[in-house]
Formats: structure tokens, sequence, C-alpha cells
């Protein structure tokens, strides 16, 4: 799990006082028990839900806060045409955010932040008014730092070898010999490790590919905790 300055805290947690008229808001993606929290958070503000076909256009919340239970970058992309999509962003999904972000999202907020600032994002979204956090911006402009350092053809080792194919496979999908895959997994590892980032395994390595947006999420709600841990970008861009 890549942690984000620290130990990662859901920002779906407490129930401060809210005045006035109760809005909807559905809610896509997320652990079940997330939305619990969630319905906690915005308690007396929003009435929330899970998105179905018949959610009107509104405001929709689209949680990103596990990795595991995140739509896809093309479900986001069609939520974010019919809706003003919110993001609840997790440590491991600030690729796929960026993403989203790109392709229309309205709002985004981290997991990690105070509950003040989802919703802050939500109502902002409710009125149709770009809303995304200065912490989700900063995470944001790292990961594209860090996949700015690797080229095109580094980037694809990166996501086939992080999803645990064999350099030879890797080698054919790509139409490049063994030694020119091997060859950029060396370049693109010399370059991370300059970094400070370790990745050395392939654990590592689809980790890093799935933070960066490169690879979608190993499916692992309800798992133990990761045998490996990664840097925060944070940490390794300073």
């Amino acid at each position: 799990m890549v942690r984000l300055g620290g130990q990662e805290a859901p920002a779906v947690v407490g129930r401060p006082p809210v005045t006035g008229a109760v809005q909807q808001l559905s809610v896509v993606g997320g652990h079940p028990l997330g939305l619990l929290g969630l319905c906690g958070a915005l308690a007396g503000s929003h009435q929330v839900s899970r998105l179905t076909a018949s959610t009107p256009r509104g405001a929709v919340l689209a949680d990103l806060s596990c990795a595991g239970c995140a739509p896809t970058a093309d479900e986001l992309a069609r939520l974010a045409r019919d809706h003003h999509l919110v993001l609840l962003v997790g440590a491991g999904t600030l690729g796929l955010a960026e993403e989203a972000l790109a392709n229309g999202a309205t709002a985004a907020v981290g997991a990690w932040e105070p509950v003040a600032e989802l919703r802050r994002a939500v109502r902002a979204a409710s009125a149709g008014e770009a809303c995304t956090t200065a912490s989700v911006r900063a995470a944001g402009s790292r990961v594209r730092e860090v996949r700015g350092l690797l080229s095109r053809q580094e980037q694809e080792v990166l996501r086939l070898y992080g999803a645990d194919l064999p350099v030879k496979t890797v080698a054919r999908r790509m139409g490049i010999t063994v030694g020119t895959a091997k060859e950029y997994l060396k370049r693109l590892r010399a370059k991370l490790a300059a970094r400070g980032m370790a990745v050395s395994t392939k654990v590592d390595l689809r980790v890093l590919a799935e933070e960066l947006g490169l690879l979608r999420p190993a499916q692992r709600c309800g798992s133990s905790a990761p045998a490996v841990e990664v840097r925060s970008l944070r940490e390794v861009a300073g």
C-alpha cells in the first residue's frame, strides 16, 4: 500500500452539525462499509444512497478511497459526462483521479483530509462549481512528475511487467526484443531508484503502476496488510 504522508486516514469520520435543506447525493464505488461512513460524514446536509440507472443529473460521488472497489477510468469518464462528479481519492488511486479530472470530473478531495473538505467539495459540485483541494492538486502534480521521469516505452514496460507478465511476454506484446525490454526495465528502475523509490521487486512495480494510473488496481478488499510498502510520492518528490 502506498501511504500519503503517513498513515492514511479516511475523511468519512465525525458528524459536524450542518443546517439547511438536505440534498440527495448518489455514490458509486467504495466498500459497503464506506457508504455508512459517508452517511455519517454528510449527515444533516445530504441523503446518501447508491447510484442507480434512474439517478437524475446532479452531484455524484465516486468513492476511490478503496483501490480495489474503485470504478474504472472509462466508467468515471462516462459519469463525468452525465453528472457533476466528485472524487474521494485514496493514496492508491491518485493516477486514476488525475485521469478522471482530465476527463471532466468536477471536484476531488483526499480521503486523508478533514470531513469539512469533503463537505465543501460536495457543496461546490452540487452547484456545478469546480473544487479540487490543494492537497489533491499537489499529490496529482507529484504523480505527473514521477510519470514524466519515464518514457512512453518505460511506462508500458512498467504496466505490463507490473501486471506479473514475464519479460518475454512483455517484449512480445510491445513488439521489441527481450533484450530491449530488459533494458527499458533496467532504465526505469535506475530512474526511480535515483529518486529514492524502492522498485526491486514485481510487487513494488505493481503498486507503483497502480498509483500512477498505469494499471488497474488488484481486487484486494478485505485482504490482510500488504507485504511490501513503497515510499509515498510525497516523500519521493519532497
